[in-house]
């Protein structure tokens, strides 16, 4: 498992491979490296999840969140003992049925792009507002199978997305096939 120290080496190395975001994540993210646990669902105010960036063929995969009713990147909560590049995987698995791999690189999987966003109340789940700290990893589909925990998900071409995110990551993904 990673500790909390290691997260903030991620994040100051994401930093530095994309500097127009470190003042902005890196002064939201500070406390992280005080958490004992920055990966508990429990831990507040916010902690770390991983999503799935999956594109092929100029359209991007992505679910309609049963709660939040929009269209997002698979992803979710760490489970203990998983880090966010394996989470991502796994959420992709459980909620569209494909089956991914970390897109082959020489390095250790750094994420496509990180995002800290509120989560509303959630009374169903008992859950207050926190913030989540996304790590998003780059993905590609291996096979489809059967989802454990399936969303409405669905292709959508890349050149439609109107999400700030989604929008960034595409850029990104583009300047690294360069």
């Amino acid at each position: 498992m990673q500790s909390a120290q290691t997260v903030w080496q991620i994040l100051e190395i994401y930093s530095d491979l994309f500097p127009l975001e470190k003042n902005h994540l890196l002064s939201q993210t500070h406390y992280v490296r005080d958490l004992p646990d920055p990966f508990a669902r429990s831990t507040l105010p916010g902690h770390i999840t991983g999503s799935g960036i999956v594109i092929v063929d100029q359209k991007i995969l992505l679910i309609h969140h049963r709660y939040l009713k929009e269209w997002f990147q698979p992803g979710g909560h760490v489970d203990p003992g998983e880090t966010p590049d394996s989470c991502a995987i796994r959420e992709v698995a459980e909620e569209t049925g494909w089956h991914t791999a970390h897109i082959a690189s020489h390095q250790a999987p750094l994420p496509i792009d990180i995002e800290m966003h509120l989560i509303p109340a959630n009374p169903i789940k008992q859950e207050k507002e926190h913030w989540h700290i996304d790590f998003a990893y780059l993905l590609e589909p291996i096979h489809q199978g059967l989802a454990s925990d399936p969303e409405v998900c669905d292709w959508f071409d890349i050149q439609s997305l109107q999400a700030p995110r989604l929008a960034r990551v595409v850029q990104k993904y583009y300047e690294r096939l360069k």
